[in-house]
């Protein structure tokens, strides 16, 4: 019952979870693209002076590129045009106008190479599109700075770059804890689009263990704003911003230490995702708690008492507890009414059935008194009789009757008067005639082999008057074998399928009258009478110097009578 309340509340609050972890899963993505947002804005807000002056300097660039269109390509006015530039912008140290074989065609300064051989140069030189390289040892400075190409066109054609330098002492150095914009942030840097270090708040020996172990710089430039989540080459799991200063050209990087209080919305996803399924297992535990304290527990008590009862017929010696619910309450009294009134109802049976079986059992005490008092006035008539045949057929009478009236002592002995023990009957039927025999100084041998078969009245009646007559008619008839042996065996045996074989065999002498010529008779028809009564098969005859009858029956169940209903 437990476990189909769980699975029934689980289900009924599925529609719910779902809702929740929907909803949740909602506003965990708003919150953390709300994060990003803010982690974007604070890194463009670190580094908005170098993007001002960048940005600054390119449009400088185009528009020199403009002029340099409009002058035709004479050198002395494009020279002109960028030393009145160079003189108005300090930042700038150097601006340059070459083709796109690495040639000066003018500058803002003499006494230059008239071509440059440097490769990153030459390969910015050769592509039409803006670029940003930084230069550690530049030829045409003596500090580190960082060189700026603006494509310049004429009739369509690429003719070669704007070139401007700015040294990368102008560029303003960053710091961890930025007073201006409250970021606590390690560290921003600068990258141009192949992945290249423009420049940083720290040195490179300082920057190089915080950047992304398993991601070089030259991955991380690609789309507009986005963060992750990497191990840094010391082995330090650290959260990266990047964000598009200009785009498709350079891209400033933030690095976050991961217990930063800004990236608590970011780390809460796990948790507020996990928030809907610790809900349905908080309701299952409480509802499944609630339903085993007012229900489970007392319906299993109630189920203890009902086993008690049917088990030895014990009921409860107090009442369960004050919290059981009205209904179950209702349930308990209801058992303990009708335990009550089975143990009355059982009791009257009891003694009702005492009752009966009493009687039954004086009944067949009396009918077996009357029957031997009728044995005993057939043997008085026995002995006042003057012929043998009159003898004769009283004692068989008188057998008759004996073998009812062992029946009904059996019945009277038994504690189960519907059933009859078989073999006690018929040692007993047969216990008489090896009396008799030694009264007699016939010295007739008798041998049983009898198997404990029970069986209803119905069959025990026939089985014993067919004993009677078929052990009466072998002693009739005996005769001796060539040991000179007179022997009656009887044999009662039964199989597993309720299959019973009883044999009644006397010795006989072939070379006289056949035995089977002179049984005829009444005992003859009788043994026949009750092997039908048995619903059994009969079999007689004479083998070699023995004469057998048997009989092959099968048990049968008890069926009542209708007026028994």
């Amino acid at each position: 019952m437990g476990a189909r309340i769980i699975g029934f509340l689980s289900i009924a609050l599925v529609p719910i979870g779902l809702v929740a972890y929907f909803q949740t899963t909602q506003l965990d993505a708003e919150t953390r693209a709300r994060t990003q947002l803010s982690l974007t804005d604070r890194t463009e807000a670190a580094v908005a002076a170098e993007r001002a002056l960048l940005t600054s300097a390119f449009g400088a660039a185009k528009a020199l590129g403009t002029i340099s269109q409009v002058t035709g390509g004479r050198v002395d006015q494009c020279s002109q045009a960028l030393v009145e530039y160079s003189g108005t912008e300090p930042d700038v140290t150097f601006a340059a106008l070459m083709d796109t074989t690495g040639n000066f065609v003018c500058a803002s300064v003499g006494g230059i190479p008239s071509r440059t051989d440097i490769p990153e140069v030459l390969e910015a030189l050769g592509e039409p599109r803006q670029n940003i390289l930084p230069f550690e040892q530049p030829t045409i400075s003596d500090e580190p700075i960082v060189a700026i190409f603006e494509p310049v066109f004429r009739d369509g054609f690429h003719i070669g770059h704007v070139v401007i330098s700015i040294p990368l002492s102008a560029l303003r150095d960053l710091q961890p804890a930025d007073q201006t914009t409250g970021a606590s942030f390690i560290d921003v840097a600068l990258i141009n689009r192949s992945g290249d270090m423009v420049t940083s708040g720290l040195d490179r020996a300082t920057l190089e263990p915080l950047l992304p172990g398993a991601l070089g710089l030259s991955n991380l430039p690609g789309q507009e704003n986005y963060s992750f989540l990497s191990e840094s080459a010391d082995g330090v799991e650290r959260i990266y911003v990047v964000a598009a200063i200009v785009p498709d050209l350079l891209y400033a990087v933030s690095i976050w230490d991961r217990n930063s209080p800004e990236l608590g919305a970011l780390e809460a996803s796990t948790f507020a995702k996990a928030l809907p399924l610790v809900m349905w297992a908080a309701s299952v535990v409480v509802a499944y708690l609630a339903v085993n304290r007012l229900v489970i527990r007392h319906i299993r008590t109630l189920r203890y008492q009902m086993r008690s009862f049917a088990r030895d017929r014990r009921l409860p010696a107090q009442s369960s507890a004050g919290d059981m619910a009205l209904e179950l309450r209702d349930m308990e009294n209801d058992f303990l009414l009708m335990s009550d009134s089975i143990l009355r109802d059982e009791a009257q049976l009891e003694n009702a059935l005492r009752e009966k079986t009493i009687l039954l059992k004086e009944v067949h005490h009396r009918v077996k008194n009357n029957l031997q008092l009728i044995s005993s006035i057939m043997n008085m008539q026995i002995r006042q009789s003057e012929t043998d045949e009159t003898k004769r057929v009283l004692r068989r009478l008188q057998e008759r009757v004996r073998g009812l009236a062992a029946i009904h002592r059996q019945l009277y002995r038994t504690a189960d008067l519907g059933r009859v023990d078989v073999r006690e009957l018929l040692e007993e039927l047969t216990q008489h005639v090896a009396v008799m025999s030694e009264q007699d100084d016939r010295k007739l041998e008798i041998v049983r082999d009898l198997d404990p078969v029970r069986v209803y009245p119905d069959q025990a009646m026939p089985l014993a008057l067919l004993t009677a007559e078929a052990v009466a008619n072998a002693e009739k008839y005996i005769q001796r074998d060539a040991s000179g042996r007179a022997r009656i065996a009887v044999r009662l045996k039964q199989s597993a399928d309720k299959e019973v074989t009883f044999e009644v065999s006397n010795t006989s002498d072939p070379e006289q009258l056949p035995v089977v010529d002179r049984m005829g008779g009444l005992g003859q028809r009788l043994i026949s009478a009750f092997a039908t009564q048995l619903g059994g098969e009969l079999n007689q005859g004479l083998e070699a110097d023995t004469y057998r009858v048997t009989v092959t029956f099968r048990i049968s169940d008890f069926k009542p009578e209708v007026v028994d209903y």
